[in-house]
């Protein structure tokens, strides 16, 4: 699934949060598409592309993109509240959320909030917490993605300096995908060249998110189809899997009807792979 150009497409501000919104006049439910944690709502220009009768709407989460200085509460409670505002401003009461890798943890919590006006989950390597091991502490992840986001204080002199430097890998045996992130790039930097993001937010997001408490067992109370999506490595195609099959074990105790499936991507890759929008077409 590769993205065309897309002409039913606007950039707005929704209660406090910069939102793209594709396929306005779509008919059934609206997919709320939650980014990941370095990422923008632009990610989500291939799966609204597959989804001409849907329409898709994506936030900014809080520290970044277009909500660089939006303020909000700590945490995913924090973009889940913010979520929620965009949602109730724009009177959604029928939505399919999606969620990729932070989004996909975040999902579950707005998902408690919004509660019967959720019709289902699709999940993209997120949701299901990683594999326990001693890289999933508290110090330990708030290093690691001290040292991660450090990057992503300089200056680029262009997109595809920044895609060179810090997404190229991903794409190294997709050169077909590499246009895809370099329009991310261009939207996340601004007019310096500097990201567009919060590192500080970063940092204690990425704690929340693989280090705080499981958001699965949030949905444990609601009546909805739960379905993840997993990449069969990380963040290039030589690693591992982040989540793991035991990983995966471990989340059907905690919602023992979720469904899965496993597809040939990796962390970045399987935002243009067809199994989304075809979870989301799915009855």
């Amino acid at each position: 699934m590769i993205a065309p150009a897309h002409r039913d497409f606007e950039r707005r501000d929704i209660a406090g949060l910069t939102c793209a919104e594709w396929n306005s006049t779509g008919s059934g439910p609206v997919v709320l598409a939650l980014h990941g944690l370095t990422n923008t709502s632009e990610v989500w220009r291939s799966l609204a592309a597959a989804l001409p009768g849907h329409r898709v709407l994506a936030p900014d989460l809080p520290g970044r993109g277009g909500s660089l200085t939006t303020n909000a509460g700590p945490g995913l409670a924090g973009h889940a509240a913010e979520v929620v505002r965009v949602a109730d401003e724009c009177g959604l009461d029928d939505v399919v959320l999606v969620g990729h890798s932070m989004g996909g943890y975040l999902a579950p919590v707005v998902a408690a909030k919004l509660g019967d006006r959720v019709r289902k989950l699709v999940l993209l390597d997120g949701g299901v917490p990683p594999e326990p091991r001693w890289t999933v502490r508290r110090p330990v992840v708030r290093a690691m993605w001290t040292l991660l986001v450090r990057p992503l204080g300089r200056r680029f002199s262009d997109p595809d300096a920044f895609v060179d430097q810090i997404e190229g890998r991903a794409v190294a045996r997709r050169p077909d995908l590499r246009p895809f992130l370099l329009e991310w790039a261009a939207y996340l930097l601004d007019d310096t060249g500097r990201p567009r993001v919060n590192q500080s937010r970063l940092i204690d997001d990425a704690v929340d998110t693989l280090a705080g408490r499981p958001t699965l067992p949030l949905l444990a109370p609601l009546d909805v189809p739960v379905h993840i999506i997993l990449a069969e490595h990380d963040g290039d195609d030589s690693s591992r899997p982040f989540i793991t099959d035991r990983a995966l074990e471990l989340g059907r105790t905690e919602l023992p009807r979720l469904t899965a499936e496993r597809i040939p991507a990796n962390h970045v890759t399987m935002l243009f792979h067809e199994s989304a929008p075809r979870a989301v077409l799915q009855p």
